[in-house]
């Protein structure tokens, strides 16, 4: 079930205060990750699944898969 929620109405999102790479696979169209990560409202995600294109590494300019994943989350330096 997804919820769809008009944005005018709701504020959204919780920062992300910590994030755990728990597995990752790569395929034809890119990778898949899974995730633990801990919100800045307390609550804790658990077998959450990225995927990341192969498009999205060279848009992000790394090899490096965490890297991407950092930044997918908003993580800049």
């Amino acid at each position: 079930m997804a919820d769809s929620l008009d944005s005018k109405d709701y504020e959204t999102g919780s920062a992300i205060r910590t994030f755990n790479i728990i597995e990752t696979s790569v395929g034809s169209e890119g990778y898949e990750v899974l995730l633990e990560m801990d919100l800045d409202s307390g609550y804790d995600l658990e077998s959450v699944r990225m995927k990341i294109s192969h498009e999205d590494m060279v848009a992000y300019e790394t090899s490096d898969i965490h890297e991407a994943v950092k930044y997918a989350l908003g993580f800049f330096e």
